[in-house]
């Protein structure tokens, strides 16, 4: 049992400093929190909330004045007997009192409902420095709508399922990451940055029959797949952005970078062209599943892109920008428990083997 110790002490030993909170609504879970929300009441800012995997959904959360970190399992865990962290929706908020929700991160969730960050109230301030990273979105997430001004998003990793970004024609937006994600359902996938600067989608994978931006200006759009998806800028739907090597395919626009209004065809960008995905034939079936081999073959978009990389979703050897790891979050995890001697006499010690893995 000393080892089941050691890894519990080891799986946040990188907020050695703050206080871990665990929620779990499991029959039986034995955990202080059933709800997030009760767990928030107790957090102070700095604090991190690992949402345990369940066969229940969490219910809505609410994130007041308080920098957290949430950590749950990943939406496709590789272990034995995976569960999910399945949320119902969260609402990350400042107001005009002392305190800040500024750098909260979101990783290894799945959201049925909107994750928003909402500035629509009195007294009210942007939600800024935000983490979304390998969580499974199933509608939007709303960023800003009462003028506020947003900045430094990172969306990475995370698979958008009939989900996307959705901002607010009347705030502002700067310095945001949209990288290697997939988006698959929505329509469209990103919309409403008009007011912004410094928009990077890079590296992602848009697929089924849909529009990729609406009302959108400003990007820089590199290195990502549109498979029978529209990137293109008719009826405005992006404007003054720049595209450069990316692959459309099997889609009603296959020269988005060539449409709209002063967009720039910023080279290297294939039209027509198969990426040899090699799950092709679940794409042009609309599949959902976040655990596709989305990654491709020999062909046009191997070490195509900008940056020498697969054009696409990245699988890099090292370090964290691996879809192949986006399904788990980057926690030590228990993989399997066996005890080795289950009939033991009296003053025997029982031993357990634990073989646990940890995602880069």
């Amino acid at each position: 049992m000393k080892k089941l110790i050691l890894l519990a002490l080891t799986l946040f030993a990188y907020q050695a400093n703050a206080t871990v909170h665990t929620v779990n609504n499991n029959p039986n879970g034995g955990s202080t929190f059933k709800q997030i929300d009760e767990a928030i009441a107790v957090a102070v800012s700095g604090d991190t909330i690992f949402v345990q995997g369940s066969v229940n959904t969490y219910n809505n959360f609410m994130l007041t004045d308080k920098k957290i970190v949430f950590v749950g399992p990943g939406f496709a865990p590789d272990k034995n007997l995976p569960q999910i962290a399945t949320i119902a929706g969260g609402t990350i908020r400042n107001t005009d009192a002392a305190g800040s929700s500024d750098g909260s991160e979101f990783t290894g969730l799945v959201f049925n409902g909107q994750l928003i960050f909402f500035d629509g109230f009195i007294g009210s301030r942007a939600v800024n420095n935000i983490v979304i990273k390998r969580c499974v979105l199933k509608t939007f997430i709303y960023i800003g709508s009462a003028g506020g001004s947003s900045t430094n998003f990172l969306i990475e990793s995370n698979y958008f399922n009939a989900g996307g970004i959705l901002g607010s024609t009347g705030s502002t937006y700067s310095n945001f990451i949209i990288r290697n994600n997939v988006f698959r359902g929505a329509s469209p996938a990103i919309q409403a940055l008009s007011n912004a600067s410094d928009i990077l989608v890079d590296h992602n994978l848009f697929y089924t029959n849909v529009n990729v931006f609406s009302a959108c200006r400003f990007f820089l759009i590199t290195n990502n797949i549109f498979y029978k998806a529209n990137a293109g800028g008719g009826n405005n739907a992006i404007a003054l952005s720049t595209y450069t090597n990316n692959i459309a395919f099997n889609g009603a626009n296959n020269t988005p970078w060539l449409d709209g209004t002063n967009n720039v065809n910023g080279g290297g960008n294939l039209g027509a062209t198969d990426p040899k995905i090699v799950a092709n034939t679940a794409l042009n079936a609309d599949v959902d599943n976040p655990v596709l081999d989305f990654s491709v073959g020999a062909g046009p978009a191997k070490n195509a892109g900008s940056d020498g990389k697969d054009i696409g979703l990245l699988f890099d050897a090292t370090g964290s920008l691996n879809w192949a790891n986006a399904r788990g979050a980057r926690l030590p995890f228990i993989f399997s428990m066996n005890i080795v001697n289950p009939t033991i006499a009296p003053g025997v010690s029982l031993n357990v083997e634990v073989t646990a893995k940890k995602q880069n």
